[in-house]
């Protein structure tokens, strides 16, 4: 009888694990769930006609999908505090069957609840930790909100240069169809040359190319918005027109908001925080956990003794772990201390890093707001007159049209360069910001 109720049981088990080995062996290794690709499909939302690199960044934080995500891991983590800060759930237990009987008479039953108590400071210091923890990434949340500010205005003013390089390009064409028409009254009064007429068409075609590889940037940057916006591919944005910049703030005050006030900081100082709760928390654990507990005895009144008397009994308990190993204990301890060492080394890069950029990005933004005023006040209107005074004495047969072509394309360059130099000022300003924890 035993050798068969060991091979029916044997028979179960190998069965169970047979059973188990081939669930899902029809079912695809990933499941889709339509409704979840339906929830994150992206947003066409409207964009106000004159939005600019501030109102762009705005909407990316309200529908950026990875912003969203951290929002909702800071949510996540939050909901842990009340988690490790509550009371384990006690427990009930009931005895019945063949149990010994009292001088008061047999026992029936027996019901019991009991509450496990953790060392004092054991709930509160893992509450703490895990408080921080959330903390951390609500930090992480406004850290990422900065990178994703910078990408987007970088991007905006990607956006801007290629359309500005558009508009520059076809008023230059514009102007060269005049010079054309210049040219061919030269040629007919017999004061130009064909080569002159050849040169021009060449440099009309020039800027055909230019043209093409403005629009392909231009189309490049709009693809980039909209995927940092979470739209569609190919929806419409509006024009980019300039925007003035703001100079920056003094240096050594914009390195002490970054060393001291970035979320990144923030972030790693309350990481720090954590592991030090976890720290007193793994102090904590040389010390027994107790439990609490009230039984009842249900007594009957008949029994084998004369004494019986059936009055229920009614006792309290108490029982604790005894911590006998030690070793896992110390690893805990090993742990939360490397942690700390960790992050805090972390923070000592995460600083030198924020240092760097904020440097970086100030004298690049200095050096590009100075070059701007260059090609503003003197560059361009200088190589505008340049260009006016050589095409009127070609027009009269007092210069060569290569003087004309050579003070046109000087002129067209440096208006390209100041949109450039626009383009650059901007991107390190939006660098600076997020650098030093300027939203």
């Amino acid at each position: 009888m035993k050798i068969s109720i060991l091979s029916l049981g044997a028979f179960a088990l190998l069965s169970s694990c047979s059973q188990s080995s081939n669930v899902g062996s029809d079912v695809p290794l990933v499941k889709v769930n339509e409704a979840s690709i339906a929830s994150a499909e992206a947003e066409n939302y409207h964009i106000p006609s004159q939005a600019g690199p501030e109102t762009l960044a705005d909407l990316a934080s309200r529908h950026n999908p990875r912003l969203k995500a951290l929002r909702h891991r800071a949510e996540r983590l939050e909901a842990k505090v009340p988690q490790v800060e509550s009371l384990p759930d006690p427990m009930a237990s009931l005895a019945l069957g063949n149990l010994p009987e009292t001088a008061a008479g047999r026992v029936d039953a027996v019901v019991g609840v009991s509450q496990k108590i953790p060392f004092p400071g054991k709930r509160r210091e893992a509450g703490l930790a895990a408080q921080r923890e959330a903390l951390a990434v609500r930090a992480d949340v406004a850290a990422y909100e900065l990178k994703l500010t910078e990408q987007v205005r970088s991007a905006w003013w990607d956006y801007y240069l290629a359309g500005i390089t558009i508009r520059i390009s076809n008023e230059s064409q514009g102007l060269l169809r005049v010079v054309e028409e210049t040219v061919e009254a030269q040629v007919s009064a017999s004061q130009g040359s064909q080569a002159d007429q050849l040169r021009v068409a060449n440099e009309i075609t020039k800027i055909d190319r230019d043209l093409a590889e403005a629009r392909r940037i231009e189309n490049v940057a709009k693809a980039r918005l909209n995927s940092l916006l979470n739209r569609p591919a190919g929806a419409q944005l509006p024009a980019a027109t300039n925007r003035e910049l703001a100079p920056p703030q003094n240096l050594n005050s914009l390195l002490a908001r970054a060393e001291t006030r970035h979320p990144e900081v923030i972030s790693a100082a309350n990481k720090i925080e954590a592991f030090k709760h976890r720290l007193n928390r793994a102090m904590l654990e040389k010390y027994p956990d107790f439990t609490f507990g009230v039984q009842g005895a249900a007594v009957a009144s008949n029994g084998l003794a004369p004494s019986a008397n059936g009055d229920d009994q009614l006792f309290g308990t108490m029982g604790f772990n005894i911590p006998l190993w030690q070793e896992p204990r110390r690893a805990m301890i090993r742990e939360a201390k490397s942690g700390i060492a960790e992050t805090q080394a972390l923070l000592g890069s995460t600083r030198s890093d924020l240092r760097f950029r904020v440097e970086d990005a100030y004298f690049r933004a200095k050096t590009a707001r100075e070059v701007s005023g260059l090609f503003k006040t003197r560059l361009i209107p200088d190589s505008k007159q340049a260009y006016e005074v050589t095409l009127t004495s070609y027009a009269a047969g007092k210069d060569t049209f290569t003087n004309v072509i050579d003070t046109w394309r000087q002129w067209l360059t440096y208006q390209l360069q100041y949109a450039q130099n626009r383009a650059q000022l901007g991107k390190a300003v939006a660098t600076l910001n997020a650098a030093a924890g300027i939203k």
